[in-house]
């Protein structure tokens, strides 16, 4: 299975991409939003784990930019956000 992975917190990206790394899977890491946008245009993930408040374009835009061009490629938001607002 392969993960993209989008985190700007450097330690958090590599405790992440660690853990799932030792569970077998693929993973690919971006800091920023555009980058990892373009990676998912030109790969294909099994899995997307998205932080809501990157640099460039956040998950928020990135994952409604999938939607309306057909992408369903499972998503899961990782954010530091806990306001009823923000969920």
């Amino acid at each position: 299975m392969k993960i993209l992975l989008l985190e700007d917190d450097v330690i958090l990206q590599e405790i992440i991409e660690e853990f799932l790394l030792e569970q077998g899977y693929e993973v690919e890491s971006y800091f920023n939003g555009e980058k990892a946008l373009d990676a998912i245009g030109s790969g294909s993930y099994d899995m997307l784990l998205l932080d809501v408040n990157v640099p460039g374009i956040d998950g928020f835009e990135i994952l409604s930019y999938l939607r309306e061009i057909g992408n369903t490629t499972p998503a899961i938001y990782i954010t530091s956000l806990s306001g009823v607002n923000d969920l």
